[in-house]
């Protein structure tokens, strides 16, 4: 694929835990901001401080709930917070998919190619996250062998469904992701951030990267 006609992907900035974080996701036009709801991780967020946060982004933005095999209350919490997706990794279980109001996006931390068969199809279903094999650490997985299996899965099972790219993304390697797997969105969260939470630097540079060139399309 030429560079001037590579897809430009939509922009997910994940993990946010400060209000004035939104104020840089609302600056880029980013189309998701992610919470994560699982306890283990440096970013946790609980419901009402992800509200709080909320209340500051652009009603724009698609809110999406990042969670770890959920339980049925927390799919309720999330639902009644107006959340527009659940983000699962770990377990989806069958009740989360009955009883889902809202659009399921299925994570897989792909720690070897084979992992790509814990994704299910179901109509409930729409995109797949493609993560490291540890979430939120900073690395990517194994992009050269994975080529090809993740190019026949958007044939097969992800076929009509958002195809999100994440794990170890950053401004200096975006533009290759996205020449290699061509996403629907590119999804970042370590890679704009410092100790103290996300960066407008890092967030406006990403972004800037992503959408080089866009004026030409």
């Amino acid at each position: 694929m030429e560079k001037n006609d590579r897809v430009i992907p939509q922009i997910k900035i994940c993990g946010l835990t400060r209000t004035k974080e939104a104020a840089y996701l609302n600056q880029i036009h980013a189309q998701y901001a992610g919470f994560v709801f699982w306890e283990n991780s440096k970013r946790y967020v609980d419901i009402a401080q992800a509200e709080e946060i909320c209340r500051c982004l652009d009603k724009n933005i698609m809110r999406v709930a990042v969670t770890v095999s959920p339980a049925i209350k927390l799919l309720g919490q999330i639902e009644l917070a107006g959340f527009d997706i659940l983000q699962v990794h770990g377990e989806l279980k069958e009740e989360i998919l009955e009883k889902s109001r809202i659009s399921i996006w299925q994570a897989c931390n792909l720690k070897e190619t084979a992992d790509i068969k814990k994704f299910l199809w179901h109509e409930k279903i729409t995109g797949y996250v493609i993560d490291a094999g540890t979430a939120g650490s900073g690395r990517t997985f194994d992009w050269a062998a994975s080529r090809q299996i993740l190019e026949k899965a958007r044939t097969t099972l992800m076929a009509g469904k958002t195809w999100i790219l994440a794990g170890g993304l950053n401004s200096q390697n975006v533009q290759e992701a996205i020449q290699i797997f061509s996403p629907d969105v590119v999804d970042v969260s370590s890679g704009v951030e410092s100790d103290c939470g996300k960066e407008k630097a890092l967030i406006l540079e990403f972004a800037g990267k992503v959408r080089e060139n866009e004026k030409e399309q």
